[in-house]
């Protein structure tokens, strides 16, 4: 019996042990996986905030090309101002698309550190704020095409001086990308999507800096 006694109490502190340093390992797993997760969140909201800074820029200059077409639109050639269009002068030929910033997340997405997103809400408003962002840059880069072809028929016409060099007659004549911004509702539709994002960004980051996981001084 004290040999038996002696075996079971030799396997006990085996088990304990095992099981100890078990708990110890899953404990600094678990503890590490939500750091990662942690970090993770903070470099997508980082990038987020990027995305948004670029389409607050993009929307102060998408107002100006709206109000120009709104003004083509609502004169006829006879009664347009020169000088009002000398004004939007920057707009008329800029064609850059948006370069929308997607590494964090699309890192993110092959960590394999999504399952451990506690809060599903959160997690549909990431997938959501990026799949806007994915539309708009396409939805940018379909109409600066556009553009660009238009920029092209105009420059087959007439050379494209500084607008400043012509003179009225020579404006009303040639109003700088007419067709593209009376014809085309390109400047309202970006505008509108671009706008879109931005709310859905401002939305997602919210609920970012409400999760307790992404503060990394409480790890």
């Amino acid at each position: 019996m004290k040999k038996i006694g002696k075996y079971l109490r030799e396997i006990s502190v085996v088990v304990i042990g095992v099981a100890i340093t078990l708990s110890a390992s899953y404990w600094i797993t678990n503890s590490k996986e939500k750091r990662d997760m942690a970090l993770y969140l903070n470099t997508i909201m980082l990038e987020l905030e990027a995305n948004k800074n670029i389409l607050d820029k993009t929307i102060e200059q998408l107002q100006s090309s709206v109000k120009y077409a709104d003004y083509l639109r609502s004169h006829d050639k006879k009664s347009l101002d020169p000088d009002i269009i000398k004004a939007y002068s920057c707009y008329y030929y800029d064609a850059t698309p948006i370069i929308i910033k997607t590494n964090a997340f699309d890192m993110f997405k092959t960590s394999g550190n999504m399952r451990f997103v506690d809060n599903k809400e959160l997690l549909l408003s990431i997938w959501d704020a990026y799949s806007v962002l994915v539309e708009l840059s396409q939805q940018f880069e379909m109409f600066t095409q556009i553009k660009i072809e238009e920029i092209k028929k105009e420059s087959q016409l007439f050379s494209l001086p500084n607008i400043y060099s012509l003179s009225a007659e020579e404006i009303l004549k040639n109003v700088p990308m007419y067709n593209y911004y009376v014809n085309i509702n390109a400047s309202q539709s970006l505008l509108q999507s671009s706008e879109k994002a931005s709310m859905k960004i401002s939305e997602t980051m919210a609920k970012l800096r409400e999760e307790t996981v992404i503060k990394l001084e409480n790890q």
